[in-house]
C-alpha cells in the first residue's frame, strides 16, 4: 500500500504541480479528496495507518480543502480517526479547509451524534445523503434538516458548518431555474458552504445569474454565521428566516426565505413579520433579492405577502430601521 502513495512535492509530477500554480494565481482553491480507512469508496487507497505522512503530502501539494470520507471505516473509529486527520493537518502548518463525513455515517442513529465533538474537529460535516441533479433530492435535504434543525442550529457557526452537499444548479437536466432559486435562498438561510457542482465552460447564463447574485451571496455569507430556521411551514410551502447583519444591540436584520414545494400550483403567502420573529418596533427595510427591488418599510405587524411560482422561491433582505 505504501507505495502506491506519493510521499511529498518531490514526488507529484511537474504538471500537477505546475497546475496547482495555476489555480493559485487565478484565486481558486485547490481540494482533495480522501478517506480514513484503508481504501475510498472507489478503492484506492486510503490513510489508515499513514495519517500525518497523507497530511504533510497535502500540505506539501499546497492544497486548500480536505474532504475525509469514512468508507471501510468502523462507526467505533469515526471519534478517532478524524481527530486524528484534524491533528495530522494542524501539525503542518498549513490552513487546509477540512471537510468531514463522520455524522453522515451515523445518518440512523442520530442520538450517537456529538456534533460538539465533530464541531472541535471540522470545518464542515455532511450529515445527509449525497446531492443528486433533482427536485425531488433537493427537498429530501430540506426535509432532513427541518427535521432536526434544533440540534444542527445549536452547532452551527464561524469555522464550523453543516454540509447539505452541494449545489447542483447549472447542470444540465437537472433543476428549472425556480427550483435553482430555492437551493440557492435556503442553502443560503442555512450559513452552508457554496460549493458548486456544474460544468461552467457551459452554464447556462440564467443558472450563472443565480450563482453570482452578491445579495444572496451576503446573506450566505453574513458575518454572525447563525444558520436560519423554519419557522412556518404547511404540506406546500415554508418560510425560514435567518438573522444578519447590520444589528443593534438586541435586535438583528434578517433574511426571509419564502418557498413553494408544490409541482403545479402558484400560491400567494402571507404572514405578519411578529409571526416569524421580526418583532423591531421602528420595522424593515424590505428588500427582493432576487428581484433587486425595494419595498418599503414594514412593521412587526404588517403583513408580507408575496407570490411563490410552483417549485420556486422568493428571498428578502429585512435591514432593521435605526
Amino acid at each position: 500500500m505504501e507505495e502506491l502513495v506519493l510521499h511529498s512535492k518531490t514526488q507529484a509530477s511537474e504538471p500537477i504541480m505546475r497546475e496547482i500554480k495555476n489555480m493559485h494565481d487565478r484565486n481558486l482553491f485547490l481540494g482533495i479528496y480522501e478517506d480514513w480507512g484503508n481504501k475510498t469508496c472507489a478503492g484506492y487507497p486510503g490513510s489508515e495507518g499513514h495519517v500525518e505522512m497523507d497530511a504533510q503530502t497535502f500540505a506539501d501539494w499546497e492544497c486548500d480543502y480536505l474532504k475525509l470520507d469514512g468508507c471501510h471505516m468502523k462507526q467505533s473509529e469515526q471519534g478517532v480517526g478524524y481527530p486524528e486527520m484534524e491533528k495530522a493537518l494542524n501539525a503542518t502548518g498549513r490552513p487546509i479547509m477540512y471537510s468531514c463525513e463522520w455524522p453522515y455515517y451515523l445518518i440512523d442513529e442520530q442520538k450517537q451524534i456529538n456534533y460538539t465533538a465533530i464541531a472541535q474537529s471540522c470545518n464542515l460535516w455532511r450529515n445527509f445523503n449525497d446531492v443528486s441533479n433533482s427536485w425531488a433530492s433537493i427537498l429530501s435535504i430540506m426535509a432532513f434538516y427541518n427535521r432536526f434543525q434544533n440540534e444542527l442550529i445549536e452547532v452551527a457557526g464561524p469555522g464550523q458548518w453543516n454540509d447539505p452537499d452541494m449545489l447542483v444548479i447549472g447542470m444540465k437536466n437537472g433543476l428549472t431555474v425556480d427550483q435553482a432559486k430555492v437551493q440557492m435562498s435556503v442553502w443560503s438561510i442555512w450559513s452552508a458552504p457554496l460549493i458548486m457542482s456544474n460544468d461552467l465552460r457551459v452554464i447556462d447564463p440564467k443558472f450563472k445569474e443565480i450563482l453570482l447574485n452578491r445579495d444572496v451571496i451576503a446573506i450566505d455569507q453574513d458575518p454572525m454565521g447563525k444558520m436560519g430556521r423554519l419557522m412556518l411551514s404547511n404540506d406546500n410551502t415554508a418560510v425560514y428566516v435567518k438573522p444578519v447583519m447590520p444589528r443593534e444591540v438586541s435586535d438583528t436584520s434578517f433574511a426571509i426565505a419564502v418557498v413553494n414545494k408544490h409541482l403545479s400550483v402558484t400560491y400567494t403567502i402571507k404572514f405578519a413579520l411578529n409571526k416569524v420573529g421580526m418583532n423591531h418596533e421602528a420595522g424593515y427595510q424590505i428588500k427582493d433579492v432576487w428581484s433587486g427591488e425595494n419595498m418599503g418599510i414594514l412593521k412587526p405587524t404588517d403583513t408580507l405577502t408575496v407570490q411563490v411560482p410552483a417549485t420556486g422561491a422568493a428571498m428578502f433582505k429585512a435591514t432593521i430601521v435605526s
